[in-house]
């Protein structure tokens, strides 16, 4: 009887182990290549991946292509180094990455953030310019007078989502050095 008791004992500890484990590799920020406040993982998407990185891709559950088909990008922190709010008024800025079509995407815990617009994001196609082809998106809980990509009310963790499809060759071999939005907290809200 001591036998079993010390083997289920060991059973039970090892199958403990094994999820903590698993859960906080499962849990961990992906390490990757950081340019400003955005961070990707050049390996989403493609064979190169480890496997607790796969298994954090689908995870979240989207369907990653490859870093020839599609670069992303995620911020999780203002210029400022700060969490981004949900209460907060961000500005982000920029002109056209170098690649054929762009989104911007707000997601509150991995989901999109339910607004009476059911708007979710801005695109290359979608953005209203400045006269000089740049263009400002404004996430914010307040509405703004253009480009509003609304940050709700929620609680959990706000992320914002640069999607870049058929980015240039530059973008998928050195996308720390290439030219991306700004996303800046506004001071006087």
């Amino acid at each position: 009887m001591k036998l079993f008791l010390k083997t289920m004992s060991c059973v039970v500890l090892a199958a403990l182990l094994a999820f903590v484990s698993g859960w906080l590799l499962l849990n961990r920020p992906s390490e990757g290549v950081t340019n400003g406040v955005w961070t990707t993982d050049p390996t989403t998407g493609s064979s190169r991946a480890g496997l607790y990185h796969r298994a954090r891709v689908a995870k979240i559950g989207i369907w990653a292509l490859d870093s020839s088909e599609v670069v992303y990008f995620s911020a999780a922190k203002d210029s400022d180094g700060n969490p981004l709010r949900h209460d907060g008024t961000y500005k982000i800025t920029g002109n056209d990455p170098d690649t054929r079509w762009w989104s911007v995407t707000a997601y509150n815990d991995d989901h999109f953030i339910p607004n009476p617009l059911n708007r979710y994001s801005y695109s290359k196609t979608t953005v209203e310019r400045e006269a000089d082809g740049s263009w400002v998106i404004m996430l914010s809980p307040k509405k703004q007078e253009k480009n509003w990509l609304p940050s709700g009310d929620q609680q959990g963790a706000l992320v914002v989502s640069l999607r870049n499809y058929n980015p240039s060759r530059t973008m998928i071999d050195s996308p720390g050095k290439v030219e991306l939005p700004k996303l800046v907290k506004e001071r006087n809200q």
